[in-house]
Parts: structure tokens; C-alpha cells; sequence
């Protein structure tokens, strides 16, 4: 009986594997044969959708000594130009929304389970793909790249989305070893669950790092050399960002082997500083995350010690208010007692037998026979 229990829970979890693996299909996208005719070309494809298909992963279709980057964006309308392949431009008629990045011969990604990008639906209507061609090529080469798009249409939970920081101007000294960009946001969408990450930059940057601040906490979510290959990694534990939670990002470099300013832009000879997060959320909720960063803002990252990073790092707010209390107890106290005395002296009132007169009695101030007088008339009274 155990044996045939366990076994008919085998081939179910098989079936649906199966069922998973047959439902998926996969969309080429390619550039048709073009030319690259100088440095830093940027092309762009569009792709009109007609049915609404959920995007559970991407295949790259490219090399790097080719294309220096790839991107893959959303968009709700496309600029009218006669033709689905255009040089320069932009990408969409109204702000783009990115679905998907590689450089640096990045590897396949595929997304968690029950996690898709919905794509073909009223707000996204068309896919357009830009390649950043780095060096000019001999007209003989005629280029091809592009991406393999893996989909379904079985909708799932979860929608997947793309929070972009990215600095929109910057400079940088010639021979200068710490030098560093940041970039801070406010987050004000609904919450979000941070599955991955990715960094990009060109020539210059050593290190992109992010982080989530909540409640004077700070949390890593990922740090990553971008001159290494710019795959989105996976977070061991996936990180919540919620409604008042703060996002940011710094970009450091490295400019000591340059004898020139180096200045944020869009060629390789330019830097540039973008981390992308990569979210899941409830699929109702997609449309309203708000997913770009561009506010430059220095901070500083608490707890920071010969590059080790701490999570969850604040004081903590008992020790934090046992120090207020102490100040007070030891400090406060004191400085209250000496002001009082000063300012407002004890006294008290008697008469005296002999004169029958209200007298201001300071025992600091009068001698000691005002003190028997005293006691001698309230004894005998």
C-alpha cells in the first residue's frame, strides 16, 4: 500500500512537469541581417503581439565581442516609422517598461515558480528588443542576434516586474581610486517581493551594491563587481519591500589607469550606473509599481567594516532609550537641582517672642540663635 501510495504521488508530480514542460513555448526574436555602420550603434525591433502570452524565461541569442548589451522592453505603442528596425530612437511612444537585460555573455534565466511577465495585454501591446552594438563591423557582417522568449498562456499568481535605479548624470576625475555614485528612493508602490538582481556599468565601475532601509534598519540586497558577467542573480531569501521603505544604490569606480574626466552617457567610452531589481507581486497589483530610481542622493551605509556587510544593523531602540534614561537620571538631575537652588532658595516663616513679627527665615543665611529662638518659642507655645 505504500509503495502503490508513493508511486501514484510520483507520477502525478511527473505529470505535471510534463504538463508544465509541453505548455511552454518559445517566441526568436532576431535582428533580419543588419549592418553595424559605427561605434556604439543602438538598434531597435519591434514585435506587435496579438495574444496574451506569460514570459517564464529568456535565452540570449548573442555574443559579447558583438553586442556590448541587450535589452528587451514593454511598451503600450510604438513611433509610427514605416519599419520594425530602426537606429536610435526611442524605444516606445510612451515610457517603456523593461522586461529583461544582458551583457557579458549573461547566462539563461528563468523565472520562480508561478512567476511570469504578462505581455500582449492591454499595456503591453508590443515587445521591443535594442541592441547596443560596441565596435563598428565590415559590411560583409551581417548581424542576427536576439533572444529566445520561453512563454505560456496559462496565466500564474504572480507577475514579474523590473525596479530600475539608474544615474542620469555624473563625473568623474581623472586618477581617482574611491569614488562612488549614489542614488536613493522613497518607495510609495504597493509591496514587493525582490527575487533577483542585476548590475551594469562600462570600463570604470568596481562595485554596484543595493539596499533596503526600514525603520532604521538597513538590509544588502546585493552586491556585485558589473565588469564580471551581468546575469541576474538569484537572492538566497527573497527580500519584501514595502510602502515607506527606502531604496538605494551606489555605483563606485575606479579612474586611476585614465588621464580623462569620465562623464555618465551612453557610448562605451561613458560610464554608467544602473542596478535592477527584479520583483514578483500579486498579478492584479503589476501596473501599479512605480519602478524607476533616478533621484542622486549621497548617503552613508551604517556599519560598515573592512567591506562586510551587516544586516539589520540600528541601535537598539531599548538600549537607545535606557542611554536617554541614564543621561537624565545622572546628568539631567543634577543640573535641574543646582538651577533650582540657585534661583529659588528654600524658606520658611516664624515669629519671634520677642518682636512679634513675621520674619523670612533661610536657614542658610541666619546664625544659629535665630534657630533656639525658634525652637525655644515652638516648644513653649
Amino acid at each position: 500500500m505504500g509503495l502503490y501510495h508513493e508511486s501514484k504521488v510520483m507520477w502525478s508530480i511527473l505529470l505535471v512537469l510534463l504538463q508544465y514542460v509541453v505548455s511552454e513555448e518559445v517566441m526568436q526574436l532576431r535582428m533580419p541581417g543588419v549592418t553595424i555602420p559605427h561605434n556604439d550603434t543602438y538598434y531597435h525591433m519591434q514585435t506587435e503581439l496579438s495574444d496574451t502570452i506569460y514570459i517564464t524565461g529568456y535565452r540570449a541569442a548573442a555574443e559579447s565581442g558583438t553586442v556590448h548589451h541587450m535589452l528587451l522592453y514593454g511598451c503600450r505603442s510604438v513611433k509610427s516609422r514605416g519599419t520594425k528596425v530602426w537606429i536610435g530612437g526611442a524605444s516606445c511612444e510612451e515610457e517603456p517598461k523593461i522586461l529583461w537585460s544582458w551583457a557579458l555573455d549573461a547566462p539563461e534565466f528563468d523565472m520562480p515558480v508561478n512567476v511570469s511577465m504578462e505581455v500582449g495585454n492591454t499595456d503591453i501591446k508590443y515587445l521591443v528588443m535594442e541592441l547596443h552594438y560596441k565596435v563598428v563591423q565590415p559590411e560583409t557582417h551581417k548581424d542576427t542576434s536576439g533572444v529566445d522568449i520561453l512563454f505560456s498562456k496559462e496565466q500564474t499568481k504572480y507577475q514579474a516586474g523590473i525596479y530600475l535605479f539608474m544615474a542620469e548624470d555624473g563625473t568623474f576625475p581623472p586618477k581617482k581610486k574611491d569614488i562612488h555614485l549614489d542614488l536613493a528612493c522613497n518607495y510609495t508602490s504597493p509591496a514587493i517581493n525582490v527575487f533577483a538582481y542585476r548590475t551594469h556599468a562600462h570600463n570604470y565601475a568596481t562595485l554596484i551594491s543595493g539596499y533596503r532601509e526600514r525603520n532604521y534598519t538597513w538590509s544588502l540586497i546585493g552586491a556585485r563587481d558589473p565588469r564580471k558577467t551581468e546575469m541576474f542573480v538569484r537572492l538566497e531569501v527573497v527580500l519584501d519591500v514595502k510602502p515607506a521603505d527606502t531604496l538605494y544604490a551606489r555605483c563606485e569606480y575606479d579612474t586611476t589607469e585614465t588621464e580623462k574626466t569620465i562623464v555618465i552617457g551612453n557610448t562605451h567610452h561613458d560610464e554608467m550606473c544602473n542596478l535592477y531589481l527584479m520583483y514578483y507581486i500579486d498579478s492584479d497589483k503589476i501596473n501599479s509599481v512605480k519602478g524607476l530610481c533616478t533621484n542622486q542622493q549621497e548617503f552613508i551605509v551604517p556599519n560598515e567594516e573592512d567591506g562586510e556587510w551587516y544586516d539589520d544593523y540600528i541601535s537598539n531602540k531599548l538600549l537607545v532609550f535606557v542611554l536617554v534614561c541614564v543621561c537624565v537620571l545622572f546628568i539631567g538631575l543634577p543640573v535641574l537641582y543646582c538651577c533650582k537652588s540657585c534661583l529659588c532658595p528654600r524658606k520658611s516663616y516664624y515669629k519671634r517672642p520677642n518682636d512679634g513679627f513675621e520674619k523670612l527665615f533661610t536657614p542658610e543665611e541666619d546664625d544659629e540663635e535665630d534657630e533656639i529662638l525658634y525652637k525655644s518659642y515652638k516648644h513653649s507655645y
